[in-house]
């Protein structure tokens, strides 16, 4: 196939880079439910300088010391991560919040999966499930629209789509939550996007303790600069 693009003509390394995603197979369908509250799998691909294998691991080196999640599931090319349960997860989720580094912490999985485009360069997706968190801000709704109005306008995308909602009250009551929705799913999309920065960077994960130490030091670390 290189060969054949390559005498009509076509530029081989773009071919590479599609196979490449060809590979990982196809991204979630978008939904009724997604144009509304925004996708319930936010999924970010982006080619790395890196050799397959080595993106993996450097991502887990950072969902797991940086970002407080654990690892599930490891295959060749791919990795799964979720969120930590039970008391140690919430208060490390806690800290990480008021020290700002919140990152992924609360995402309930993570999955990554990386395919090769020649040795130096790889194809990496990563998807993170929000369902839970697209569920809570429905659910949310319906508590702030009192009688319920807000959460049946939002719920009925998600548990029956043929369900019209015409009500003008409930229609621009529900507007406030599905922008909730979408700012959360453009928002997580900037963190995925932040995690390939530091992967292609190198960077060091930013641990609890460090995030905690920064707070600590406060204001006289400004010095430094």
């Amino acid at each position: 196939m290189l060969a054949s693009a390559e005498e009509v003509g076509l530029d081989v390394a773009a071919v590479r880079v599609s196979l490449a995603i060809e590979r990982l197979g196809p991204t979630p369908v978008p939904a009724r439910a997604d144009r509304l509250l925004g996708a319930a799998e936010v999924v970010i691909e982006r080619v790395l300088a890196l050799e397959a294998n080595a993106a993996i691991d450097r991502l887990d080196e950072l969902m797991v010391r940086q970002h407080q999640l654990r690892t599930k599931r490891s295959r060749p090319h791919a990795r799964e991560w979720h969120k930590r349960k039970g008391t140690v997860g919430t208060v490390q989720r806690v800290a990480l919040a008021v020290t700002g580094d919140a990152g992924l912490s609360g995402v309930a999985r993570v999955v990554a999966a990386a395919s090769a485009v020649d040795g130096q360069r790889s194809v990496v997706r990563l998807a993170a499930d929000r369902r839970s968190q697209r569920t809570g801000i429905a659910a949310g709704g319906a508590v702030v629209g009192g009688v319920g109005v807000v959460g049946v306008a939002v719920l009925s995308v998600l548990t029956a789509p043929l369900l019209l909602v015409t009500t003008p009250l409930v229609l621009g009551a529900a507007v406030g939550v599905a922008a909730q929705g979408r700012k959360q799913a453009a928002d997580l999309a900037r963190e995925l996007d932040a995690v390939f920065d530091a992967v292609e960077q190198g960077t060091e994960p930013v641990t609890l303790t460090d995030s905690l130490r920064r707070v600590m030091r406060g204001p006289r670390s400004r010095q430094r600069y």
